[in-house]
């Protein structure tokens, strides 16, 4: 139980980083006849969405909250990188156990995230044009999120699909946090000697859902956790630190490791100690386990929106800079942690990898607890988030009583609860949400609006046919087809990989 206090201290006089996707589903679910929270656009030229330089031209008012492209790269990669970056070493054991299956394994997440980084700023690009448009059209509002994005292009009778999406993203993500808080408290526990009730992973689970998940999310305001932090971050470069040391030849989880204090491997049972060429490499089709890890780590889409909007003298080359910095330093920091996750531990690679070292490691128990206050903090902004887009599906245009706010508090930390009581599998939880809502959000949303939108303005006139935009057009095409494949597919094999391994 003190631990739990601990966690509770810590995370209310530590103020903790959310991710630019979870403002974004803020501002996405705000009730009818909200503000958008969109600033007055001075743009006047029209606007082709496939040529950058014309957009260069449109002036845009910078003097509220606005970031400049380092800060703004800093948040998207903060939001980006957080504690699904811990499943991916799982996800290159599901290809194999040997070291060279990172390279295939790389190269996938490299690949998706390049073309992240290219769906993201079509969102942007998106913006301008409908705000462009919207300087003429006095009845429409400004476009400040892929919701509005998507009502304007598609219709809003539609438009719960997003509010879905965010919501299951959410949920998803809530009960990932949920079976690792339990993991966390549970090796904390074990470190500092508490044996019997709370030495058990059940029992922390329900312990810390009872007091600090349930009270942090039951809060109106998260005034008190909003102040930008370096929590989140900063736990995710000591591990990254600790995760490297440990990788080094003749380290503490290593063969060769010296008899004594130094070597952990006698701590650890059977299935968490080092474990290299028993499997070899399996099918390619392994890596769909690992793609749908990765969406995880470049979902931020649901921001991209509100990113350009906020950025300092947005244009659509600054903004592109913005994407390329932002997703190429998520891959690389994923990319890293990924090979010295699966370089340190192999084939044994739990679905939090965090798992695997020993509860007598000093260095995993800092990133434990500096992981736990993260995932606490943040639990109270997604669990805030999930609930608006799940009144903006069913009490929309609604005011939201106290009673129906409580109410609705106490049925989702239940479900999560029971779920996370049952489910231990964190990397499972990661894989199916990025499998079905990642791929979902990443690569055929931005690309069906992008679709409609090019078709909407060729009919009009005020947009060429050019060769460009065929080629453009079927990409896209081709991106919704991959989205589609990698969903389904990806969730399969994750299903296979978690339950019936035995057939891969």
């Amino acid at each position: 139980m003190k631990f739990i206090t601990i966690l509770l201290i810590a995370v209310v006089t530590t103020s903790n980083a959310f991710s630019p996707a979870t403002n974004a589903a803020l501002s996405t679910t705000k009730y009818r006849g909200g503000d958008a929270g969109g600033r007055k656009n001075n743009a006047r030229a029209r606007v082709n969405i496939n040529s950058s330089p014309s957009s260069e031209n449109n002036e845009a008012d910078n003097d509220n909250s606005s970031c400049s492209i380092p800060m703004a790269s800093f948040n998207l990669i903060k939001g980006a990188v957080g504690s699904g970056v811990l499943s991916l070493p799982a996800g290159v054991a599901a290809l194999g156990d040997v070291k060279s299956a990172i390279i295939p394994a790389s190269s996938m997440l490299f690949t998706l995230g390049a073309i992240s980084a290219y769906t993201f700023h079509l969102l942007g690009r998106l913006t301008v044009v409908a705000n462009v448009e919207s300087v003429d059209d006095s009845s429409a509002s400004k476009v400040t999120s892929i919701g509005q994005l998507w009502e304007k292009e598609i219709g809003a009778s539609s438009s719960w699909l997003i509010s879905a999406a965010i919501f299951l993203t959410c949920f998803g993500t809530c009960l990932a946090y949920s079976i690792i808080l339990g993991d966390t408290l549970t090796s904390l526990a074990q470190t500092f000697g508490i044996n019997g009730l709370f030495a058990t992973r059940r029992a922390n689970i329900a312990a810390i859902s009872l007091i600090g998940v349930y009270p942090l999310s039951c809060l109106k305001s998260l005034a008190a956790l909003a102040p930008v932090s370096l929590t989140g971050i900063v736990g995710i470069l000591i591990t990254c630190v600790v995760m490297a040391i440990r990788a080094l030849p003749g380290g503490p989880y290593s063969s060769t490791a010296a008899v004594g204090a130094t070597n952990y491997l006698a701590s650890l049972s059977a299935d968490l100690r080092p474990s290299f060429g028993v499997i070899g490499l399996r099918s390619p089709k392994s890596l769909l386990v690992l793609s749908s890890m990765t969406a995880t780590a470049f979902l931020v889409h649901m921001a991209g929106p509100e990113v350009y909007q906020t950025l300092q003298n947005p244009t659509l080359a600054r903004f592109g800079k913005l994407s390329a910095i932002g997703f190429g330093s998520t891959a690389l920091i994923s990319a890293f942690m990924m090979a010295v996750g699966f370089f340190t531990f192999g084939g044994s690679c739990k679905g939090m990898i965090l798992n695997n070292y020993s509860t007598l490691d000093a260095g995993a128990t800092i990133c434990r607890l500096l992981m736990g206050v993260s995932l606490l903090g943040s639990y109270a902004f997604l669990a805030n988030a999930m609930k608006k887009a799940w009144y903006e599906i069913f009490y929309k245009g609604q005011e939201i009583s106290d009673k129906i706010h409580y109410r609705t508090s106490k049925m989702f930390i239940s479900i999560l609860t029971s779920l996370a009581l049952v489910v231990s599998d964190a990397g499972f939880v990661v894989s199916v949400t990025g499998a079905l809502l990642g791929s979902a959000l990443i690569y055929m949303v931005p690309s069906f609006i992008f679709l409609k939108s090019t078709r909407r303005r060729m009919n009009n006139g005020s947009l060429a046919s050019t060769r460009v935009l065929k080629v453009e057009r079927l990409w896209n095409k081709f991106l919704i087809g991959l989205g589609a494949i990698l969903a389904l597919a990806g969730a399969g094999m994750s299903v296979v990989n978690t339950f019936f391994p035995h057939l891969l």
